[in-house]
């Protein structure tokens, strides 16, 4: 035989839902049924309700493949079995009948996979395909232990049943409790992945390496905050909490902002160069990189320039500045050569306390 006719030839035996049934003729039906159990689909080609039937049909053949003891049979009762048919009084289409011990019963069950599939294990007592009558099916670790079965007597089969539908009932209560650990440890796992992301917040503004970094590859504000001496712990809290609020907003918005915050004074050469002699709360916004000329600021996309917000300090005004920033609406200038944060003290939460002052 050629490669391709012995290709054909197992897609003929093994492959497409035809491979899965047996078609019932009336000259192969008697064989074919002696000593098995069948379930038997009888149709006519041209009905919409076996066509219909069909699908659930060849699922349920397909799951039953294997099983030496039972067949899964379909009939043309307008070709080759129309004799068969005949003998089974099959008057109309689709007519399903069970064949258990040598006679036919019909059956008139759901005709879904389900129903169908559940009729075969109810009434036909399908065997495994590794059993006694089809050991040639068996892998070798299963024909041993069936070797090992038929060599017991009732007592000990009973016995060794007994023990492993334990063992299986033991091994599901294992397995709950498996999920249960599986499912624990995995919202553990979520936890320490949590630990390690950083949760985006209004930052002080210490030194020029932290700044540039929590500033990389995107705009930041920066607020210059009243001097403590100047300012209460709740009055800076209060201005932080409007930046914080801001930072929020343009998360909903979808936008990647950094904020920052430094105490008026901290950082006076840098405050100098970029003109915010004016006076505190000062905010600027600034993308570091490599200017673009002659392009406005639009989505804060334009690098080493900043703007500077000249209004109120509260959470309308600032977002109506980052606003105008997006759309071009506000003057930009280079960033000043060689401008630098100095390293800053952090606050540590509380009012400042002035330096004694010194007896005379």
């Amino acid at each position: 035989m050629s490669l391709s006719g012995t290709m054909a030839l197992l897609l003929f035996l093994f492959g497409g839902s035809e491979a899965l049934k047996m078609e019932l003729t009336d000259n192969n039906f008697r064989k074919s049924l002696e000593g098995k159990n069948a379930f038997v689909f009888f149709q006519a080609p041209w009905c919409g309700h076996c066509r219909k039937l069909q699908p659930e049909w060849d699922q349920m053949a397909k799951h039953f493949t294997d099983t030496p003891n039972v067949i899964i049979g379909q009939v043309d009762c307008t070709g080759s079995g129309q004799g068969f048919c005949g003998e089974n009084n099959v008057q109309g289409y689709p007519t399903l009948k069970l064949w258990k011990d040598g006679r036919m019963q019909d059956y008139n069950g759901g005709r879904d996979y389900n129903s169908l599939k559940r009729e075969v294990e109810k009434k036909l007592d399908p065997r495994p395909a590794c059993s006694l009558e089809s050991k040639e099916a068996c892998k070798a670790e299963d024909l041993v232990i069936l070797e090992e079965s038929e060599k017991m007597s009732k007592a000990e089969r009973a016995a060794k049943i007994k023990q492993v539908q334990q063992e299986i009932q033991d091994a599901k209560a294992q397995a709950v409790e498996l999920e249960k650990k599986a499912k624990k440890l995995t919202e553990s796992l979520d936890l320490i992945k949590a630990g390690g992301q950083t949760v985006e917040k209004v930052e002080q503004l210490l030194n020029d390496p932290d700044w540039r970094a929590h500033c990389e590859g995107r705009t930041c504000v920066v607020a210059f905050l009243p001097h403590i001496f100047d300012d209460s712990a709740a009055g800076r809290n209060d201005k932080i909490k409007v930046l914080d609020q801001v930072l929020k907003d343009t998360k909903k918005d979808g936008k990647s902002v950094g904020f920052l915050w430094s105490q008026g004074g901290d950082q006076f050469e840098l405050e100098e160069a970029l003109g915010l002699q004016f006076g505190f709360p000062a905010v600027i916004a600034v993308n570091f990189g490599k200017a673009t000329p002659n392009r406005p600021f639009h989505s804060f996309r334009d690098r080493g320039r900043f703007g500077v917000h000249r209004g109120t300090f509260d959470k309308d005004a600032v977002s109506q500045f980052l606003t105008s920033l997006s759309r071009g609406g506000t003057p930009l200038a280079p960033w000043p050569a060689n401008a630098k944060a100095l390293k800053a003290d952090p606050w540590d939460g509380k009012d400042g306390v002035p330096p004694a002052e010194e007896d005379l």
